[in-house]
C-alpha cells in the first residue's frame, strides 16, 4: 500500500489591525482606508498584509495631520510583520 504524504502545517506571526488602530477612530477609519485599497477585504478569515504596505496605503489615504503620526510610526516600527485586516 502506498504511503500517504503528509502536508506540512505552517504558522506565521501577525498583529490584529484592530490592536493598532485607535478605538476612537473606528467610526471613520475603516471606511477611509478600505476605499481604493491595493489589497482585498471581504469574506476572508484572514487578510494578511505587511505593516510597511499597510502604512504606505494609510499615508496615501490620510491627510498629513500630526494626529496620525504616532499611528504611522507604530506601523513603521513593525516593518515586514504581517497585519491581519479581517479580525
Amino acid at each position: 500500500m502506498p504511503k500517504i504524504k503528509t502536508t506540512p502545517v505552517r504558522t506565521c506571526d501577525f498583529i490584529l489591525a484592530s490592536d493598532l488602530v485607535p478605538k476612537a477612530w473606528s467610526s471613520w477609519f475603516w471606511a477611509v482606508i478600505s476605499d481604493s485599497a491595493p489589497f482585498s477585504w471581504g469574506d476572508n478569515n484572514r487578510t494578511l498584509v505587511t505593516a510597511s504596505r499597510f502604512a504606505e496605503h494609510c499615508r496615501n489615504r490620510l491627510d498629513d495631520h500630526p494626529r496620525y503620526r504616532p499611528f504611522l510610526q507604530r506601523l513603521d516600527e513593525h516593518g515586514e510583520t504581517y497585519i491581519d485586516l479581517e479580525n
